[in-house]
């Protein structure tokens, strides 16, 4: 895969960005007061209306598909991802990779951009050959970055029953560490964990000095904010927040294309469904339980 790198084809993406911009600021002069109340940022940060072509999920319909999205499960768990395809073939355990674990090392991008790891389970599609050359796992399993793939198959290869369940994998490097806590998820705010300076994860294995994701444009610093289906419910989203973890090209153009108008049409619906934000926020990235994080009048379920 061919991936380009944000700072020097700017120029080129400079009008998808703008077809961006101009989705988002879709919306009439119509604010209702709901709105009017909510421009407490000024005409530099509006609230935008956004419009949609079909109804919501009527509200029982909707609880019961978030209740069921809800992660209840214990903290260390959250995040792991179980590949069992493979494994099943050779009649081997499945593999169980801890992001937790690994978040506290790398940034996303490491993985999702220089490794070249999909986005989605299972679409990598990776071989025992190809890691034992250096590629994907390979690239830090080597024994020198961390232990070899050549050996101590355990660490990686689980016993996982019937019912899913499968012992919780330690990490000494997070025990002792100052981390900030989060109620939900895997228990902790790795955004304010980066912030803080509680982790350091590296932002590249290739260079020397890490690369850094495009400049943002001034209206992207600021939180972009806009309507839902529901009269009293905003979405607020930072673009500050995700690069400090995520490069653009994790997000755009396969999860949210920034060349389409229909982007401004994503729903609950559809991140419950795991499109969209829920690519990531119903298997890594905090869940659905913290409504609070994306909807600050709305309270986190549990």
């Amino acid at each position: 895969m061919n991936r380009m790198h944000w700072p020097a084809h700017f120029p080129a993406l400079a009008g998808p960005l703008m077809l961006l911009c101009l989705a988002l600021a879709g919306c009439g002069d119509n604010f209702d007061r709901f709105l009017a109340q909510k421009e407490l940022a000024g005409p530099a940060n509006p609230v935008f209306q956004k419009k949609y072509s079909t109804d919501s999920l009527p509200r029982s319909e909707l609880d019961q598909l978030l209740d069921m999205a809800l992660y209840k499960g214990p903290p260390e768990q959250y995040g792991d991802i179980v590949l069992r395809d493979r494994s099943d073939r050779h009649r081997m355990d499945p593999v169980v990779f801890s992001h937790r674990i690994h978040r506290s090392r790398f940034t996303c991008r490491v993985c999702h951009i220089e490794l070249e790891f999909s986005m989605k389970k299972g679409g990598t599609g990776i071989t025992r050959q190809e890691y034992l050359d250096g590629l994907y796992c390979g690239a830090c399993h080597n024994g020198d970055i961390a232990f070899s793939v050549k050996y101590s198959c355990n660490l990686c290869h689980v016993k996982v029953d019937k019912q899913g369940r499968y012992p919780a994998k330690k990490d000494a490097m997070l025990g002792g560490r100052n981390l900030p806590p989060l109620g939900y998820g895997d228990g902790i705010n790795w955004v304010e964990a980066i912030k803080s300076g509680a982790v350091t994860p590296r932002n590249s294995l290739t260079a020397e000095q890490a690369p850094q994701s495009m400049p943002l444009p001034s209206h992207l610093q600021l939180p972009l904010r806009w309507t839902t289906r529901s009269p009293r419910t905003l979405v607020v989203f930072s673009h500050e927040s995700h690069i400090l973890w995520l490069d653009c090209a994790n997000c755009h153009p396969d999860l949210f294309s920034i060349a389409q108008m229909g982007t401004v049409e994503f729903d609950k619906q559809k991140n419950l469904y795991g499109m969209f934000c829920g690519s990531c926020h119903m298997t890594v990235a905090f869940p659905m339980n913290g409504c609070s994080r994306c909807h600050p009048d709305q309270k986190n379920r549990m």
